[in-house]
């Protein structure tokens, strides 16, 4: 059953932020990216009455995680991430913000709760399972709604594509082993990139080197 999700791209320099949950219910954030002059918070006021589940991270690149320094209190609610990218958080070069003429970290407390491969974390009424693909950066991680066709894929495959291997805390030589991991799973999984629109798995089977999607 596919559950109610809100794709936000307040800006496009910035990832595509998205919101679960129904009219009125908590919500459940993967990549609060862009939240300048509070826009984030005032789309969770209207729809979430301002109250949030947690929020999940799909890697450590300040384009996902910025959101987080206009809340009001985000260690109010768990942030989950992988672990390896942790260190992005507050390093500007292992964020990819150093070459910005601002460069950006983490600046307000969260309460951090790091993952793991293949964990499934139980949060108000869903199951996140944890699908670890480094290769972008050390971190970065899949996120598969269990009992829905939902796999936030953040920027490790996109429409048509895939991530950068070539920035500070990246893994190229992680590539082919993290897709293969996701193309172990069905073709009929929609995919929820980090950029862009959304696509499946079967779709985007076709668009990459056989030897990845074999």
């Amino acid at each position: 059953m596919e559950q109610k999700v809100a794709k936000l791209c307040f800006d496009p320099s910035f990832c595509n932020t998205y919101v679960l949950g129904g009219e009125g219910e908590p919500a459940l954030i993967v990549d609060p990216g862009y939240n300048k002059n509070g826009a984030l918070n005032r789309y969770l006021n209207k729809h979430h009455q301002g109250k949030i589940l947690g929020v999940f991270l799909t890697h450590g690149h300040f384009d996902h995680f910025l959101g987080l320094n206009e809340m009001t209190d985000p260690s109010s609610f768990p942030t989950f991430l992988c672990q390896e990218d942790e260190p992005c958080l507050e390093d500007p070069k292992k964020n990819a913000s150093f070459f910005l003429a601002t460069p950006w970290k983490l600046e307000k407390k969260i309460s951090s709760y790091f993952l793991e491969d293949e964990d499934e974390i139980k949060i108000g009424p869903y199951q996140i399972k944890v699908i670890h693909t480094p290769f972008h950066t050390k971190g970065s991680c899949c996120f598969l709604l269990m009992g829905s066709p939902l796999l936030f894929t953040g920027d490790t495959l996109f429409r048509m594509g895939v991530g950068r291997d070539d920035l500070p805390w990246a893994e190229p030589r992680q590539k082919e082993n993290s897709l293969r991991k996701l193309f172990a799973l069905p073709d009929g999984l929609k995919i929820l990139p980090g950029h862009g629109p959304s696509s499946t798995l079967g779709a985007e089977r076709k668009h990459l080197p056989s030897y990845l999607a074999g």
